[in-house]
């Protein structure tokens, strides 16, 4: 899958070199994860109405949390991609790290955001109703996240893209903590 959106979406895919090339990556990869994450953040918020789960309906928000981090590559990459001026006679490629320092922020916030209302539901619980709907959709997530690791991992390693590889071990986190909420319905 990854290989195809490469080929059809970026053109002179094979020159990583070129930083318009690079650019295209970034803008891909953006729209991707804008767009899975978006989905997802749907799908789970419906799950977590359905069964009542807080702990779903905060993963839906570190969905959208994570479309935001997507924008916010998607912008620094293109910004990267400015020539040099005069206030920036090296160019602008440092946004990118900024960009990267910025998503893993995101991380860090939602992190705790989480923590908090984790220990809120611990101290206070609430029945949950499962649902073989809800559990689908959590794993259906954890196969998506997976692949969008794999897929921001390659393009990053492609491009040397420190918000990418950034993106890909957020990714891979998401992957843990729905796998984590999967099991404590199942088990």
């Amino acid at each position: 899958m990854t290989e195809f959106l490469v080929r059809k979406l970026v053109k002179d895919y094979e020159q990583t070199d070129n930083p318009q090339v690079r650019t295209a990556y970034g803008m891909m990869a953006g729209i991707v994860g804008i767009c899975c994450n978006l989905i997802l953040f749907g799908a789970k918020i419906g799950a977590g109405f359905m069964t009542g789960s807080i702990s779903i309906m905060a993963d839906a928000f570190n969905n959208l949390s994570d479309a935001a981090s997507s924008i916010v590559g998607f912008v620094g990459m293109k910004m990267a991609q400015k020539p040099a001026d005069e206030s920036h006679p090296f160019g602008h490629g440092r946004i990118e790290y900024i960009s990267a320092f910025i998503v893993a922020f995101i991380v860090i916030q939602v992190g705790f955001s989480l923590l908090k209302t984790s220990l809120g539901k611990i101290l206070h619980p609430e029945e949950l109703t499962f649902g073989i709907i809800s559990v689908g959709i959590l794993m259906l997530s954890v196969g998506v996240k997976l692949w969008m690791a794999f897929f921001n991992r390659n393009l990053g390693r492609r491009v040397q893209s420190s918000v990418m590889k950034a993106t890909a071990a957020d990714s891979l986190g998401d992957v843990d903590g729905t796998s984590a909420r999967s099991l404590s319905f199942v088990v």
